[in-house]
């Protein structure tokens, strides 16, 4: 078995309308969803291989927060494609760049990870199957559990959707 974990960055902050989309930071409510998630996370044991995070900087603060509130100390390697990144791409960095690992985390940005997770999974918790077919918020992150033995070798349509954890489904967690 392999897991696919997929994070989308925490709520962005839009009030200094000058700054570049790629440059734009977390807002407070994200900040404090990043860090509820984080510890939900560690109370779980979440615990990938590996961490492929975008260069964007809401989604390297929201790693940022979350792994200083479950302090968790995870491998993590930014990769640039991931900020923007179609289904296909983003299933190619995954390939490439985490395919020899059982566990990976990505963390990212929408539509692509909405669109992802769509894409793998087949079956779960139909209360979760219909949060994912609904919408992909801001800060939530998601487990997908493929029958590969690898994620070098993921297929469409596969996968287990584990969890969906919301901000708004945490509080102060």
């Amino acid at each position: 078995m392999a897991n696919l974990y997929l994070l989308r960055h925490a709520k962005s902050d839009w009030e200094d309308m000058s700054v570049s989309d790629h440059d734009r930071p977390l807002s407070p409510r994200g900040v404090k969803a990043a860090a509820n998630i984080g510890r939900a996370l560690a109370r779980q044991g979440v615990a990938p291989e590996i961490v492929l995070c975008s260069t964007a900087l809401r989604a390297r603060e929201t790693l940022d927060l979350v792994m200083q509130a479950g302090e968790l100390a995870w491998p993590v390697q930014f990769e640039p494609a991931l900020y923007g990144a179609s289904v296909q791409a983003i299933l190619d960095i995954v390939r490439s760049d985490a395919g020899a690992f059982h566990r990976a985390l990505l963390v990212g940005h929408n539509p692509g990870f909405h669109y992802v997770a769509r894409h793998l999974v087949y079956t779960g918790d139909a209360e979760l199957m219909t949060a994912l077919d609904y919408k992909y918020p801001t800060g939530t992150f998601s487990d997908i559990e493929l029958p590969d033995t690898t994620l070098a070798d993921i297929t469409p349509s596969t996968g287990i959707l584990k969890q969906f954890l919301r901000p708004r489904d945490q509080t102060n967690a």
